[in-house]
């Protein structure tokens, strides 16, 4: 089903994908007594009321990572979990002077055309709704020093989310952030990867991102503490994935370590980097 911006469908019991317009995921997982919403998209109106249509529980929302394409509809609700090691990036992405340049570039390549006043709800600066700071300027040192009213909490690792009769485990997963975390269902054998694990690509070309040897560990990581999971869920792309991607991974990355120079120089509004493909999948670089 679907309204202006979003779409939506049920993948298992308790369990819905929702897309935005710009291709982003979220999954909302409903136990007993409430509910999560695993990311909020770019931040297309309207998010809340879709989830409420959803669900009656009330709703926490926990952010896999701090980039602008997953935390753009936080504001709409009062609960949010994230790492502390995104709160950086976080600040940063939900700043207007950063979201204008990169929604309307990221608008033009995907072909999607949209009113002024939609980008202008897009790009409008998230920090005016959520932080509240007494020091602005200390914010990436000393989180202790804003005052927020809808600030993420920061989780305490290792954590779990009890939603009533259905527990999420939070898996700090450091590789396309430093705070990148999925989020593990262990019951039901379902991964919530966030931009982790995708098909297509993981980039790890931002001055946020984690060496490619760092990834390989949180891919290793992933594989112990999940085993052999079949319902994999990323932030873009295919869904369902499943484990056979924990090798991709792997082999691309050591392809990565050992022959850098296969990889292919790219430019975007990110910079310069290069990308090394394998399989279905890539890994983005700086050299």
């Amino acid at each position: 089903m679907e309204n202006s911006f979003y779409k939506w469908k049920q993948l298992w019991e308790g369990v819905f994908h929702i897309q935005d317009l710009f291709s982003d995921y979220m999954y909302l997982v409903v136990g007993e007594e409430k509910a999560a919403l695993i990311d909020t998209g770019m931040g297309f109106p309207g998010l809340r009321q879709l989830v409420e249509r959803l669900t009656d529980k009330p709703v926490i929302v926990l952010n896999t990572h701090g980039h602008l394409d997953h935390i753009g509809g936080n504001d709409e609700f009062d609960c949010i979990y994230l790492h502390p090691d995104d709160l950086a990036v976080y600040a940063e992405h939900g700043m207007e002077s950063y979201r204008s340049g990169v929604i309307r570039d990221m608008a033009r390549e995907l072909g999607v055309e949209l009113s002024e006043e939609i980008m202008q709800a897009l790009v409008c600066d998230r920090l005016k709704r959520q932080l509240v700071s007494e020091n602005p300027e200390k914010l990436e040192n000393n989180a202790a020093c804003v005052k927020v009213r809808r600030r993420p909490e920061l989780v305490a690792l290792p954590a779990q989310i009890n939603l009533g009769g259905r527990e999420l485990e939070v898996l700090h997963t450091p590789g396309h952030t430093k705070g990148s975390v999925c989020f593990y269902d262990r019951k039901n054998e379902i991964l919530f990867s966030g931009d982790t694990v995708c098909s297509m690509g993981v980039m790890l070309n931002f001055p946020e991102s984690v060496p490619v040897g760092e990834f390989m560990k949180s891919i290793d990581f992933l594989q112990e503490k999940t085993g052999k999971c079949e319902r994999i869920c990323p932030g873009h792309h295919k869904v369902p994935l499943d484990d056979s991607y924990f090798r991709k991974y792997l082999d691309c990355g050591e392809l990565v370590l050992t022959h850098p120079e296969q990889g292919v120089a790219e430019e975007s509004a990110c910079g310069e980097f290069f990308r090394l493909h394998y399989e279905d999948v890539s890994l983005t670089y700086v050299r």
